[in-house]
């Protein structure tokens, strides 16, 4: 597909592998992100090639090195030269391709454990999202974090010249699934939004209150909480009620409504304590819920 930029990523101390993308092309998740924690990641843009993606994904996992990779990726194909492509393996080896006929204007680049790649895009977009995704994990910032966060440094240089229509977000790491039952850690799309970006940042914050396990958090007092907090606490619990206001006097109750909707491990009813990421992450809650 045309008018996209990606970043693609590694976290060796976590083996994670990751993508995010946006796009002037409906539903991009579907086409440009593919990853196997046993392979690497194979992106695949401008004019997206689905079958030699997965192919490549597989010889990536039988640690054929990545020049033939990518030979196989384009043999026979008749329109490889519109191709755009990027490769990672599992030891962070990274090699890209640019087509001779992408739609200009084409750039890519590449850091450690890290590439960047789009086309039709604002001269300097990829540099920029680079900068942005260095610069926030120099700083220790979660992996899905910082690459959002360098995705919207993207779009503000200007990103695709004809504006974004999807986003996606694609993390994998070992067992790290639902359940443990798979590697698929997030799988998050924007498949037709107007600011896809910033619904892909808000349903992320979603998906870290129905995990947050996985992510560094406090448990607050309710009698530390600022005032503001406490409206937050209470727009949510109002949000998720419908119907008549649900307060903090009843902790129980709270608790068995924060379960309904797979938050409650964001709350301790018996220690009267909140989980620092309902806060952090409480209006993107919000925004969801009143679409």
């Amino acid at each position: 597909m045309i008018a996209t930029f990606t970043l693609a990523a590694r976290d060796p101390q976590t083996q994670s592998f990751a993508v995010v993308t946006a796009s002037n092309f409906l539903a991009v998740g579907a086409l440009v992100p593919w990853i196997d924690c046993h392979g690497g990641i194979v992106v695949s843009q401008s004019y997206a090639h689905p079958d030699a993606a997965g192919a490549a994904l597989a010889n990536l996992r039988h640690q054929t090195p990545l020049d033939r990779v990518l030979s196989s990726f384009l043999e026979d194909d008749p329109i490889a030269s519109k191709r755009q492509v990027g490769l990672m393996n599992t030891q962070g080896e990274i090699l890209l391709y640019d087509g001779p006929d992408c739609t200009a204007s084409v750039e890519s680049l590449k850091g450690e454990n890290f590439f960047v790649c789009g086309n039709m895009l604002v001269p300097g977009t990829v540099e920029a999202v680079a900068k942005a995704f260095t610069e926030a994990r120099r700083k220790g910032t979660d992996l899905g974090d910082a690459m959002l966060r360098a995705m919207f440094a993207g779009q503000q240089h200007g990103g695709d010249h004809r504006g974004k229509l999807a986003a996606a977000l694609l993390i994998k790491r070992p067992g790290a699934g639902y359940l443990e039952s798979s590697d698929t850690f997030v799988d998050l799309r924007a498949d037709a939004s107007s600011h896809p970006l910033a619904l892909l940042r808000d349903l992320y914050s979603l998906f870290k209150l129905y995990n947050p396990h996985h992510f560094s958090h406090q448990m607050i007092p309710e009698a530390q909480l600022s005032p503001a907090d406490n409206d937050l606490i209470a727009q949510i619990l109002t949000t998720l009620q419908g119907v008549s206001e649900l307060t903090l006097d009843s902790p129980e109750s709270v608790h068995g409504m924060l379960a309904r909707h797979n938050l409650a491990q964001n709350y301790e009813p018996d220690k009267h304590r909140f989980s620092s990421l309902l806060l952090s992450e409480g209006h993107a809650l919000l925004r969801l819920l009143r679409v």
